[in-house]
């Protein structure tokens, strides 16, 4: 007898929905989150490694720093532009399809990445290799979602985010291995072709999302049930009224700066680390461990958040301020960058997801979901220019220790954001409910 794919398994009651209270239900909920996470991992790996390939790309191509920031930027770009247009093709043509496809782009225009010979050509794959990206991510988040029980959602999520980071560690971790030995075109060929396996056994093991089948079957209390969870519209002036235009626009402030910041650092550290005499390989090891102390960051900061709520993230940045002003003083020591570059992942990408989470605490449920997107849509525009501004403040030939002060005013930025937020709410009398409930 031949299986059917997960996708087309009709359910012992015939309602997609409805097998949310089946036994077998758990075992794919478990199985939806591990392709997902294998999905997420691959997507750091491919999201991260032009950072950890920077140092040799630019000797190989005889370019300089400024110029070569513009395909950092064409990444995020790309990224912007997926999550912008692709993410939502989600709900019309299915989660599973957008997967596969947005795994497919980016696997392919990785792998032609590793012929580009000039920064226009690398830039362009880039841009189309960040689009693949930015339309797998959402919808990776969203399919683990739907299929995680209710009281497991947030956890399955983080999960996600976790595996992203290591995936990113991972580049840096193989780039220090294999680029001393191959070359930087070693690394997209790896990534690309990962990615190629990766979308093959996401086609045969994926499911699909439940209110996709549920609308194309056209299972009337399938479809009345899903229409019912989703919330309704909210016009996008609705986040600046009733009192939230200076909560929404210091969100937005936070994220900018924070996400500018963090994009300078996973860019171009390996590159600044590899200029003090380092050796490329050690250079990738050590920028990988921004993104090591990252995955630490995540956990310890989603269980801060839980037990003393939002103001966390503005203590964790504002101990970024110090750590960041510190790095370009301690850039001959090799020991002591390792170490601050680890602590700065810690803290610095935890509480960059944090803010993730505070989008989502502080908004009302009828437009949550409307505020966590535009404040992750406006952030990105700090992920874009962050590189390019990098590219061009290191082709000035400022000296590490003025570099990272540079650096340290947008962390600083962000802590002042998000302590006025804090204070802002607190004014308001708006209650933390973590606070809350603890107190009580």
């Amino acid at each position: 007898m031949t299986s059917q794919p997960l996708s087309q398994r009709p359910t012992e009651t015939g309602s997609p929905l409805l097998a949310l209270d089946k036994p077998g239900f758990a075992r794919l909920s478990l199985i939806v989150t591990a392709w997902a996470s294998l999905t997420m991992f691959v997507e750091g790996f491919e999201m991260q490694l032009v950072g950890y390939a920077a140092p040799a790309m630019i000797g190989a191509l005889h370019v300089g720093k400024a110029e070569f920031g513009m395909i950092f930027g064409a990444s995020n770009l790309g990224f912007f532009c997926g999550a912008l247009l692709l993410s939502a093709l989600g709900d019309r043509f299915g989660r599973r399809r957008l997967i596969i496809c947005g795994v497919l782009l980016f696997s392919i225009f990785t792998l032609c990445a590793a012929y580009g010979q000039t920064v226009l050509t690398l830039s362009i794959l880039r841009l189309c290799a960040g689009i693949g990206l930015g339309g797998a991510v959402p919808n990776a988040i969203a399919l683990t979602a739907e299929y995680a029980p209710q009281n497991r959602r947030a956890s399955r999520i983080t999960l996600l985010y976790v595996t992203y980071v290591l995936g990113s560690a991972g580049a840096g971790l193989l780039a220090s291995w294999l680029i001393p030995m191959f070359g930087w075109p070693v690394v997209f060929l790896v990534g690309g072709w990962g990615g190629l396996i990766c979308a093959t056994l996401l086609y045969f093991f994926v499911p699909e999302s439940l209110s996709f089948l549920a609308q194309k079957n056209g299972d009337p209390t399938v479809t009345a049930a899903v229409r019912t969870e989703r919330p309704p519209k909210v016009p996008f002036v609705a986040l600046f009224r009733e009192g939230r235009i200076w909560m929404t626009l210091l969100l937005w402030t936070s994220y900018i700066t924070a996400i500018m910041a963090s994009q300078f650092i996973t860019s171009w550290l390996p590159t600044l680390i590899a200029g003090t005499g380092v050796g490329i390989s050690l250079a990738a090891l050590t920028g990988s461990l921004y993104h090591i102390g990252g995955t630490g960051g995540n956990v310890l900061m989603g269980w801060l958040m839980d037990r003393r709520g939002l103001k966390m993230i503005a203590v964790g940045f504002a101990v970024c301020v110090p750590i960041t002003a510190c790095m370009g003083f301690v850039s001959a020591t090799l020991p002591l960058l390792a170490v601050a570059t680890f602590f700065l992942g810690l803290l610095m990408l935890g509480s960059l997801n944090g803010i993730n989470a505070a989008a989502g605490m502080l908004y009302p449920t009828v437009m949550r979901s409307s505020g966590v997107g535009w404040t992750n849509g406006v952030g990105r525009v700090g992920s874009i220019i962050g590189p390019v501004i990098g590219g061009i403040l290191i082709s000035l030939k400022l000296s590490m220790s003025t570099l990272f002060l540079i650096l340290a005013v947008p962390v600083l930025l962000t802590a002042l954001s998000l302590a006025a937020l804090a204070s802002l709410r607190q004014s308001r009398n708006v209650k933390d409910p973590v606070v809350e409930r603890l107190s009580a």
